[in-house]
């Protein structure tokens, strides 16, 4: 098999880590779930409540564009307080193939850009460690106000994964955490301390234990 068709393949079932809306239409009315990873195949879902079909159609809503498609689930499991459905996709519409592919691009330069959010008070401390990341090969972001930094949070082409926090903002660390887990649950937080060799070694760790870092091994 050529070269170009066996990485049009992979490149197809490529599962990438997405933050994105899957309305599922089923015999009991509407179901609203988060999408946790999604190909040009299929995609997993995590929804409030048990799903019964077993052939459905969904509508996805991605920050590149939102399309139909018509799923057959493949698997059902309960986690946490949540159900995770697996479906592959049976018919796509076309936009959406545009949009999931914007998905894969956008995840495919986050694995490559490895983004690490830097909270810290401590303004010399935070230049330096941000400095220390740089030469790593991160990229760093450092807001300056909390709207800033939900607003890179939220961003799903950015897909910040790792934050290294510390008191900011005026704000105790214990307290931004407990912001960060409640509606960020996907991130990672590390603790900034004075020992910035230790606090970058953690950080870069952390981020290659993330999902989107192994986006980079996948398409290599």
């Amino acid at each position: 098999m050529p070269n170009s068709v066996i990485l049009a393949e992979r490149r197809r079932a490529l599962r990438v880590p997405v933050r994105g809306i899957a309305v599922l239409y089923t015999s009991g009315g509407p179901l609203r779930g988060m999408i946790e990873n999604l190909s040009l195949n299929g995609a997993l879902v995590s929804v409030p409540s048990q799903l019964l079909e077993s052939e459905l159609d969904m509508e996805i809503r991605l920050h590149e564009g939102s399309g139909w498609v018509a799923a057959q689930v493949v698997r059902v499991e309960s986690h946490a307080r949540h159900w995770r459905i697996a479906v592959t996709f049976r018919r796509i519409d076309a936009s959406l193939c545009e949009s999931i592919e914007g998905a894969i691009a956008s995840a495919r330069g986050a694995a490559q850009r490895r983004p690490i959010l830097v909270i810290d008070e401590n303004s010399d401390r935070k230049r330096d460690l941000i400095a220390r990341l740089a030469n790593r090969g991160m990229t760093p972001l450092a807001p300056k106000t909390p709207l800033e930094a939900i607003d890179l949070l939220t961003r799903s082409q950015l897909h910040v994964g790792v934050c290294l926090l510390a008191p900011g903002f005026g704000v105790p660390s214990t307290d931004l955490r407990a912001v960060l887990s409640d509606n960020f649950p996907w991130v990672s937080v590390a603790e900034i301390t004075d020992d910035l060799d230790a606090t970058t070694h953690h950080a870069i760790n952390t981020w290659y234990a993330t999902p989107i870092a192994r986006i980079a091994e996948a398409v290599a």
